[in-house]
């Protein structure tokens, strides 16, 4: 159950991550046609600038619940790696509590913006005039994700540690090694071909 669960929270975050990537690239180009457009034609793209800030809102809540599950987040773990293990995973649910508590505190009072809007029929105050519950109902979708998503983790982590799993502990909460961050940036490097072992004579 726990792993059918974990698949399918994983699957959803890669997906909502391809979507907010998509926006970002979506956004740049909008952007960059913008300027060419002003610079060559001396015309703008109405909207581009409003249009690219709600892409960016959204690509970014989109990306939370992957970072989360890849312990993407910035730790600052000077003394963190110095302490006994049991320390250091109290220390990863203590972390975790907070983050999830703020994400469910942003998450809720997202939902009562996005229910307000609902309610008036709110619009941007722009010349685009865009019902501003669309890209409000989207990016509340990605923080509600990070919020499950946080929740998630944190109940596995806590099982982890009162089983005395230190390893899966680490796994869900602890920060990463340099030695995990260097296999996960050079993952998928193809490494050089060894040199021959014999060189011929004009070399």
């Amino acid at each position: 159950m726990y792993q059918t669960l974990f698949a399918y929270i994983f699957r959803l975050s890669q997906f909502a991550v391809w979507i907010g990537g998509s926006m970002m690239l979506l956004s740049a180009i909008m952007v960059s046609a913008d300027v060419i457009a002003r610079k060559v034609l001396g015309v703008t793209l109405g909207g581009s600038d409003e249009i690219s800030g709600y892409l960016f809102a959204i690509a970014t809540a989109f990306a939370f619940p992957y970072a989360a599950l890849h312990r993407a987040n910035v730790r600052i773990d000077v003394l963190y790696m110095r302490f006994p293990r049991r320390l250091r995973g109290l220390l990863d649910i203590l972390g975790l509590t907070l983050l999830a508590g703020f994400a469910v505190i942003v998450t809720w009072r997202a939902l009562a913006t996005v229910s307000v809007t609902w309610e008036n029929g709110s619009h941007s105050i722009t010349p685009l005039q865009t019902p501003l519950i669309i890209p409000q109902g989207i990016w509340v979708l990605g923080w509600c994700l990070f919020s499950l998503t946080l929740l998630f983790i944190l109940v596995s982590l806590i099982s982890a540690y009162l089983r005395g799993d230190a390893r899966q502990v680490q796994k869900l909460g602890g920060a990463m090694s340099m030695e995990e961050e260097i296999e996960g940036e050079t993952k998928g490097v193809t490494p050089p071909a060894p040199r021959a072992a014999s060189l011929s004579a004009g070399e």
